[in-house]
């Protein structure tokens, strides 16, 4: 993702969905170690990629677990809705998520 700044003296980002304060990007899948859970928060993703994942699963509000990435981190393993789902790092870091699966 490409952030722009606006005004020059914020720290605010602006994307075409949200807003994000002090330079600070939104936790994501890629971000998890094994054994954490975390709840889908939102999918930024291109149509096709973003649907492909959402018919695996990846819905906003599913609980996920990353259970294990390969040696050199990627794909990760995520452990969601009772069945093992490998994806690439670079998806995992548009899929938004909170931490704790709370």
């Amino acid at each position: 993702m490409f952030y722009r700044k606006i005004p020059a003296d914020s720290k605010r980002l602006r994307t075409k969905k949200k807003v994000i304060i002090n330079n600070q990007m939104p936790p994501s899948l890629a971000d998890l170690r094994p054994g954490q859970t975390a709840k889908i928060v939102a999918i930024d993703c291109d149509g096709a990629i973003s649907r492909r994942l959402m018919e695996m699963g990846l819905l906003p509000g599913t609980e996920v677990r990353l259970i294990r990435s390969a040696p050199l981190g990627d794909p990760i393993e995520l452990h969601v809705r009772g069945y093992a789902l490998s994806v690439r790092r670079a998806e995992a870091a548009r899929i938004a998520i909170r931490a704790g699966g709370i």
